[in-house]
């Protein structure tokens, strides 16, 4: 039995696009389903090919499906992933709208509060992910430090994710994404092993009061690292910086 119908206008690709993100939005389609090949597309809509692979395409653009290639290949529907948020942030910053002291200022807004939650409500799972993430970031020191800082930085992100809020989730991965690829790239010189370690170190206390269930110590030792780091960074970069942020920084 066909899922779609001919399209009689001549809107074409949005027309497409529309009805097969309406089926994924429905949950006719769930995340790592197949939608059906471009053959049975182009039956089912009665379009051409070209027609159909510029629907697709948008729709992979949107986030909301991947397209493989190869033996298993077709358009597959996608878990849902800030990749447009990313990718607009990112925009911003390469453009000079944004530095590292707005992200910095952003994430001060979301990020002691995302700890003070997490304390309250996380669970012995969310414990062991976060200190398997720290124990894989030391491990990584020596020979990679980049992907030791990476993952630091993600640690924000996963103690975010213990409130399973989608909303927040995308907001601290956008703002995350675009925070590493600023500062670490522009500091990789300037930040040795010692650095890291500490860096390291400071996410573990404010591990240390959310495994204690010390709501108000990890919001003030969240807070307290972001600002730390963001001085840090202001003196590595002084043309980065931003009098009128600062000052909210300050206040925050």
């Amino acid at each position: 039995m066909n899922r779609f119908k001919p399209i009689k206008k001549r809107i074409i690709s949005k027309e497409v696009e529309q009805r097969l993100r309406q089926s994924i939005l429905d949950g006719f389609y769930s995340p790592g389903d197949r939608l059906p090949s471009e053959r049975e597309l182009v039956e089912q809509f009665k379009v051409s090919r070209v027609t159909v692979r510029e629907a697709l395409k948008n729709l992979e653009a949107k986030g909301l499906i991947v397209v493989k290639r190869g033996m298993s290949g077709g358009a597959y529907v996608s878990e849902l992933k800030p990749v447009p948020i990313i990718e607009n942030f990112r925009n911003l910053t390469n453009m000079g709208k944004v530095n590292f002291a707005h992200l910095m200022h952003a994430r001060l807004y979301i990020e002691p509060h995302t700890a003070k939650v997490a304390a309250c409500i996380r669970t012995d799972e969310d414990i062991a992910n976060l200190t398997a993430m720290l124990e894989e970031a030391e491990r990584y020191v020596n020979y990679s430090p980049r992907k030791a800082r990476l993952l630091c930085t993600s640690f924000h992100c996963e103690v975010a994710k213990i409130l399973q809020n989608p909303i927040i989730d995308f907001i601290c991965e956008s703002i995350t994404e675009n925070y590493s690829s600023v500062i670490i790239e522009m500091s990789q010189a300037k930040l040795d092993k010692n650095g890291i370690l500490n860096l390291i170190n400071e996410h573990r206390h404010i591990l240390d009061s959310i495994i204690q269930k010390k709501s108000d110590i990890a919001y003030e030792r969240t807070k307290n690292h972001l600002i730390k780091w963001y001085y840090m960074y202001s003196q590595m970069f002084p043309h980065a910086d931003n009098k009128k942020i600062e000052k909210c920084i300050m206040l925050s």
